[in-house]
């Protein structure tokens, strides 16, 4: 499979499990940030679509997207990407039980495959082979993001929590590691290895710095129809749709339903989740629509 062939699923799934990378560097027009009122047409906060890896281009933030920021009382993201017990309970999650490896679940076909990409991103097998496949896909992606320039240590929720402490305001998650788990490992064993397969073929045609460059075409010009386009007009494939379903749909409704929770008043917070869960059916803008708030997009003040 080349790179102008690589797999709607594969888009779709890249960008659901580790949600979107883009640039801000020079952003004009609509940005990834709404204004959400309740019924009155109060401001009750903002929501603001954020990317979890990324490069020195995202930084500085648009004016707009600082100044709301600036003009919030706390910071909601889905989880604290500092919190100290999370990546200790994501590893301890992504073990397989005693005993099994990796290849016992892959086809055949596959672990070779595997392997070869593992080594090809300088990655250590065997440590790979004692993690359940929803881990190891999302090291292998994290790895080739890497590689195409992109890295965890910018993303724009990481850099929000820094500067929320910096100015001594709550910062709240709207998930708990729990829940991202049962998302990332939804799906079953069919949907697991379509998802794993898709990530294979990603590196094996270095088509990475391709599919994040096309998110980046989207995010800059605040085309929130075409970012829900690839995520789920292009999704495809049976196989993987109850992974996709539990990684987007499923947590839309409970980061809902927590956002509605921690609207208090006289509050405004800065409520940040990654961007695919923004617009698009059964995205954030619907439900919450739906609930009686009214959510308008915030356009670059110099437009």
């Amino acid at each position: 499979m080349n790179a102008s062939g690589w797999s709607r699923i594969g888009r779709a799934l890249l960008a659901g499990a580790l949600l979107l990378w883009a640039g801000l560097a020079a952003a004009k027009g609509p940005l990834f940030l709404w204004e959400l009122r309740d019924g009155e047409g109060t401001l009750r906060a903002w929501l603001y679509g954020t990317i979890h890896v990324c490069d020195a281009t995202c930084f500085p933030l648009p004016a707009d997207v600082r100044a709301a920021f600036a003009g919030a009382d706390s910071l909601a993201l889905e989880l604290d990407p500092e919190d100290p017990g999370l990546t200790r309970l994501l590893m301890q999650a992504a073990r397989l039980p005693a005993g099994e490896r990796l290849d016992d679940i892959l086809p055949p076909a596959l672990r070779p495959r595997v392997a070869l990409a593992m080594d090809r991103l300088g990655l250590p097998q065997a440590v790979l082979q004692g993690m359940q496949p929803w881990m190891v896909s999302t090291l292998l992606t994290l790895k080739a993001a890497e590689r195409a320039g992109y890295g965890a240590g910018q993303g724009i929720d990481l850099s929000l929590a820094r500067d929320a402490r910096a100015r001594g305001i709550e910062l709240w998650p709207l998930e708990r590691v729990e829940q991202q788990v049962a998302a990332l490992s939804a799906g079953g064993d069919k949907a697991q290895v379509a998802y794993l397969t898709e990530v294979v073929s990603l590196i094996e045609d270095d088509a990475a710095p391709e599919y994040f460059a096309s998110m980046l075409r989207a995010w800059r010009t605040g085309d929130v129809a075409e970012i829900d386009r690839i995520l789920r007009e292009e999704s495809g494939g049976p196989d993987a749709a109850p992974l996709l379903e539990a990684l987007l749909d499923a947590r839309n409704v409970e980061m809902a339903e927590a956002i509605e929770r921690g609207l208090k008043p006289g509050r405004r917070p800065f409520i940040a989740v990654g961007a695919g869960h923004i617009g698009g059916k059964g995205g954030l803008l619907e439900i919450l629509a739906a609930r009686g708030y009214a959510l308008r997009q915030v356009h670059d003040a110099n437009d």
